[in-house]
């Protein structure tokens, strides 16, 4: 089989590689940092890829505080003063934003996931991890959090998260990714992008949504002078969205596919981080702030799952 999965060190962390020996495409994960994906590197033609930017040694990627690669759950992005409302009562989270003005981007975070299972196969190969949530301060509630990564043959990478309500009473629940890209060694302002969106959220003064206003941008667009820090709302002209990232000098797109629809992957932040030299694409399945608008929340009644799937490829 040309698929395989070993583990090895990263200076004092432990991590897994799913590696197709044919193509040399391969995914790596660290378990005991909140089961991110370091290094994902996907073949086009004679080229290999390396497409995601993250810290580059151990320890600066447990010091990270950009939230690189990580897997934001059971919200994403912020909530304002880290308090909300569910189901009429009031909850408190933690304020671990810089600044300490808002709770953000979820409690999984550089937390100890736990394998689940390995899949090897002759045309794909999957790693599966979990992290439980059981009642920590301001989310009382407990939650079996999984994520499964998986390598085609075809050059296909897919992350697939499932939520599943383990407690005695419904819960809230909100996930996304939030990967920063890089194709090659260009910098950002020689890419395009094309958004899959007409309608952009509007946001305050804390980055906090305040409404919706109309958005229109030529498809692909040249990314050259422009900044995005926002949050979009996708069409759901079919059950999956794609995000473009063009490099035209390297001849290579990368796709970045989420599903849509009840309860799915509705929303899109896109960040270009001031060095210019990478962009985070972001899918998620509420809005900023969710918590509170119930903008694409997902309630979950016990027993009940909520699961959905985002899949990457170059073109």
């Amino acid at each position: 089989m040309p698929f395989e999965i070993f583990k090895q060190q990263f200076g004092e962390l432990s991590e897994y590689v799913i590696h197709d020996t044919a193509t040399e495409n391969r995914c790596v994960v660290v378990p005991e940092l909140g089961g991110i994906v370091r290094q994902l590197s996907l073949r086009k033609h004679l080229t290999l890829f390396s497409i995601l930017k993250t810290p580059p040694t151990p320890q600066t990627l447990i010091d990270d505080t950009k939230s690189a690669g990580e897997l934001l759950f059971p919200f994403a992005s912020r909530i304002p003063d880290g308090k909300y409302t569910f189901l009429g009562k009031e909850y408190q989270l933690s304020k671990n934003e810089a600044g300490e003005l808002n709770a953000i981007h979820g409690l999984v975070r550089k937390q100890q996931f736990h394998i689940e299972e390995q899949e090897v196969e002759a045309d794909y190969a999957s790693l599966s991890l979990s992290c439980g949530i059981d009642q920590p301060e301001g989310y009382p509630f407990k939650v079996h959090f999984r994520v499964k990564y998986t390598l085609f043959a075809d050059g296909r990478f897919t992350l697939n998260y499932q939520a599943r309500n383990e407690g005695s009473d419904a819960c809230p629940v909100m996930f996304g990714w939030h990967p920063y890209f890089v194709l090659g060694n260009e910098m950002l302002d020689a890419w395009k992008i094309s958004i899959p969106s007409t309608e952009i959220v509007t946001f305050d003064y804390n980055q906090i949504p305040i409404g919706k206003a109309p958005f229109h941008l030529d498809r692909p667009a040249l990314l050259h002078q422009k900044a995005f820090d926002n949050c979009f709302i996708v069409e759901q002209i079919s059950g999956k969205v794609v995000t473009q990232l063009i490099s035209e000098n390297q001849h290579v797109t990368l796709n970045v596919e989420q599903e849509a629809g009840k309860g799915k992957f509705n929303y899109l932040v896109i960040y270009t981080p001031p060095a210019r030299d990478c962009i985070a694409i972001e899918p998620l399945t509420g809005n900023v702030d969710s918590f509170n608008s119930g903008d694409g929340l997902n309630i979950l009644a016990p027993g009940n799952t909520a699961e959905g799937t985002i899949t990457l490829s170059l073109t």
